[in-house]
Parts: C-alpha cells; sequence; structure tokens
C-alpha cells in the first residue's frame, strides 16, 4: 500500500556465512555462535523501500534506521 514500509530479505539460500561479531551488524565485541557457518545469506535488504545492505556491504544512509512502535502489554 502508498505510505507502508517494504522491508524486505532477498535471501541466497546457496551461500554459506560464517558467524562472527565482525560480520554481524551489531554493536556487541561478541557473537553467541562465533565461528559457526550457516546456509544461506541476505543478498540485499531493502528498509522500507531503500536498499540498505547489498552483497554484505552497508550502502544505507546513516545509521541508526529504528524506529520505537508503543505497544500494549500482552493479554491473556
Amino acid at each position: 500500500a502508498v505510505g507502508a514500509d517494504a522491508d524486505i530479505v532477498v535471501w541466497d539460500p546457496k551461500k554459506s556465512f560464517e558467524l562472527s561479531h565482525k560480520n554481524l551488524h551489531m554493536k556487541a565485541d561478541y557473537a553467541a555462535y562465533e565461528g559457526k557457518t550457516v546456509a544461506g545469506s541476505p543478498r540485499a535488504v531493502l528498509s522500507r523501500g531503500e536498499l540498505i545492505v547489498e552483497r554484505d556491504r552497508w550502502v544505507g544512509r546513516g545509521r541508526g534506521r529504528g524506529e520505537f512502535v508503543r505497544r500494549r502489554t500482552f493479554d491473556l
């Protein structure tokens, strides 16, 4: 829909990927599964319709794309 977010990941199931704090985009200086090789890897990532990751490289404009969305507490 016009104005809706367009968050899309183009996934390459044939590429293997070794998990490391160096190649995972987070502030931590460790990765929970450091050294583990997994099947599949993102080829491209679009956030709100803008290409931000392409072939393992950040190509987005600036940092900090998150937006807080307030939600109610889960009701049972």
